[in-house]
């Protein structure tokens, strides 16, 4: 998402205290580093390569003489090997003037989505007498950052998800109504239109779940796998979109309703555990941010969390609580994760992430109520699109 600045990336270097951030890829293992190297995909790339950015002064390439142009976009100094003796001896003369140096790697890979350079090649810089350390919060800082052109961008659309999933309960009512069978996959292809309408990109179709099947959180129907929906039944709708350009930002959000004019009892006792569990992980993280103190990613999972296990429900609370977002769905900022990984990065002013705890009883529902953060520049914590679901949609009211 950010546009490369040696600036600064060497600002963002210094304030971390380190002497430099050594990016390392081969055949295109390392697609952070060709993100924020702004090399291309499709860029022919069968050698290693290095590129150190100092905290300070210039940078170094180091690359193989068969494909020495690869790093000739950005700035630096080139240093060409041709055999494995020539690049350990540009590798040693370059650590040996920065120890303390960051690269895409997390202590026991706890953070897996940063885990892009091997322990071979870990091991081998640090013999040379590197010190190494995680570049996780670097990345977030260069890369999962929004600009206020972006946040503003973002309004319009997180506002029509909240519109489009009113007006999806309201599509089902109407066939209701009018008698006419519908099921998991009308409604899905009516956002999709609702989508295309409004010129939004979407990288694959929106969930509607109902029942059983609302307690799978990554189901989708399709065009030969669904289910009618009937009197009686529980919906959860689970929507992303965002205006179609590469780097716009996404919004995603998840909705209930049940087909009725009121709601049992069962389905409001468990709504109302997992909205607590939403709503306490929202102002854990503000209160954060209002005291002037850090706060990480597992901290935020853990503040939902613990409101669904002294529930009962901590077995059925199956995912983490939430994802950074950014021009990926999934970005590369901190996700609320102390579950499925251990996430220490810090969650920075003007980024964004979910917040979608649930509890999924297999067989029977699922219930998810997914909302996105903004953290403003000044450290303001704000759910964007103003409105969070504050109890289970009566949708036949």
């Amino acid at each position: 998402m950010g546009k490369f600045n040696l600036n600064k990336m060497q600002n963002i270097i210094s304030s971390m205290n380190l002497d430099g951030w050594l990016f390392y890829d081969f055949r295109g293992s390392n697609d952070l580093a060709l993100n924020i190297l702004e090399i291309p995909k499709e860029k022919h790339l069968t050698r290693r390569f290095y590129y150190l950015i100092p905290s300070k002064g210039t940078p170094i390439k180091i690359v193989n003489a068969i494909e020495a142009g690869n790093l000739d976009h950005l700035p630096g100094e080139k240093l060409t090997y041709s055999n494995h003796s020539s690049l350990t001896e540009h590798l040693t003369g370059v650590i040996k003037h920065h120890k303390i140096l960051a690269m895409e790697y997390s202590p026991f890979n706890a953070i897996p989505y940063v885990s892009k350079v091997d322990a071979g090649t870990i091991e081998q810089i640090k013999s040379l007498g590197a010190d190494i350390r995680s570049s996780a919060d670097l990345i977030s800082m260069f890369d999962a950052v929004w600009t206020e052109e972006l946040f503003n961008e973002n309004k319009p659309v997180a506002k029509a998800l909240y519109e489009i999933v009113n007006k999806s309960f309201d599509f089902i009512k109407k066939n209701f109504n009018e008698k006419k069978s519908i099921n998991e996959y009308d409604v899905q292809q009516f956002i999709m239109k609702e989508f295309e309408r409004r010129g939004y990109y979407t990288d694959s179709p929106p969930i509607v779940g109902v029942n059983e099947n609302s307690a799978n959180p990554h189901y989708a129907p399709d065009e030969k796998v669904h289910k009618k929906i009937n009197k009686g039944d529980f919906v959860l709708i689970d929507l992303w979109a965002k205006i179609n350009r590469d780097d716009a930002v996404w919004a995603d959000i998840t909705w209930v309703g049940y087909m009725d004019t009121t709601v049992p009892e069962k389905y409001n006792k468990i709504f109302k555990i997992v909205a607590e569990a939403r709503d306490t992980a929202f102002n854990f993280i503000a209160g954060r941010f209002e005291h002037g103190k850090e706060v990480r990613g597992y901290e935020g999972d853990d503040a939902a969390r613990d409101v669904i296990t002294r529930a009962g429900y901590g077995l059925y609370f199956i995912h983490r609580t939430g994802h950074s977002i950014s021009s990926d769905l999934h970005g590369s900022g901190a996700h609320l994760d102390n579950y499925e990984t251990r996430d220490e990065r810090l969650i920075l002013p003007s980024t964004s992430f979910s917040i979608e705890p649930g509890i999924y009883l297999s067989g029977d529902f699922g219930v998810r109520s997914e909302i996105d953060v903004f953290v403003t520049s000044k450290g303001k914590v704000i759910a964007t699109g103003d409105e969070r679901q504050k109890e289970i949609i009566p949708i036949l009211k």
